[in-house]
């Protein structure tokens, strides 16, 4: 089986290699990068820029199997270039790669692209499944929509469709897990507000096991991507720091504050998302 991979240097995509390549399998990774060395005789690179619509079509001749991880960071500053950056990267990435399907007339079987829960609304009271239609009116919220919709011209090509609702992300390497174990490790951990928003989480090894589990077993749809048990950002927090054996001794961060030195960016430091990961 041959893949192609975008976004593989991130977080999920290094994660995801690594587990892919201990199968026979081989690889084809888009990269932003115009080093194309591989030091795996499994992989081969090749060089786009999605924002500047350039891509190499070759990368997608003889692939069956498409893993859509591209997108600028979320986690930036929120400049109006920043948000447009955020959006566009999105949706050109699968309009590249929608481009040079065509192009190429290669059958793709599947045809799997990152997503967040971030669509959903933010509540401590709802809980969503992958039929919720509570839906965020966000900026986070309409990023995915808008980046999920993107993916609908790939339907008359009739290829399978997989979308991946990914939750809060927890890895020792990466994401927000790190910089919320080093605050705590220095005493200056804490939660904002009353700590009672929810975390819909799932740990970096699971998700990369789920994204296995979807493509061996041909799944197409929506997929929440998150582990069973939710938990407010405050038991988040407690039990981190009971873990690491250090006190939490600086107060909760009052919202206002929070949402005075962030502005719009504020959603995605307080997003409360109850998600179910149930499949039905």
């Amino acid at each position: 089986m041959k893949f192609l991979i975008t976004g593989a240097s991130g977080l999920i995509g290094k994660n995801l290699l690594d587990k892919l390549l201990k199968k026979d399998v081989e690889i084809n990774i888009l990269t932003t990068s115009k080093n194309l060395k591989s030091n795996n005789k499994k992989v081969k690179k090749f060089y786009w820029n999605p924002e500047k619509e350039i891509i190499d079509s070759s990368s997608i001749l003889g692939v069956s199997v498409v893993i859509n991880l591209a997108g600028s960071p979320i986690a930036q500053l929120w400049t109006k270039n920043a948000k447009k950056s955020i959006l566009n990267s999105r949706i050109k990435s699968v309009e590249l790669l929608n481009k040079i399907i065509l192009e190429k007339n290669v059958k793709i079987d599947q045809f799997l692209c990152a997503s967040a829960i971030g669509i959903y609304q933010s509540s401590t009271s709802l809980k969503h499944d992958e039929n919720s239609k509570n839906i965020s009116n966000s900026f986070l919220g309409n990023t995915v929509k808008k980046w999920e919709s993107s993916c609908d011209s790939l339907f008359k090509n009739e290829i399978k469709i997989t979308y991946l609702r990914i939750g809060l992300v927890l890895s020792k390497k990466g994401g927000l897990l790190k910089p919320i174990l080093n605050s705590i490790n220095f005493y200056m951990g804490t939660w904002f507000g009353n700590g009672k928003n929810i975390y819909s989480w799932v740990h970096i090894d699971d998700l990369v096991s789920s994204i296995i589990f979807l493509i061996e077993n041909n799944c197409k749809g929506v997929y929440n991507l998150v582990a069973p048990n939710p938990v407010t950002s405050k038991q988040f927090t407690l039990t981190i720091s009971k873990i690491l054996g250090k006190k939490i001794i600086i107060p909760s961060i009052p919202l206002k504050i929070i949402e005075f030195f962030t502005g719009s960016m504020s959603e995605l430091l307080l997003f409360s998302q109850d998600v179910c990961s149930k499949k039905n």
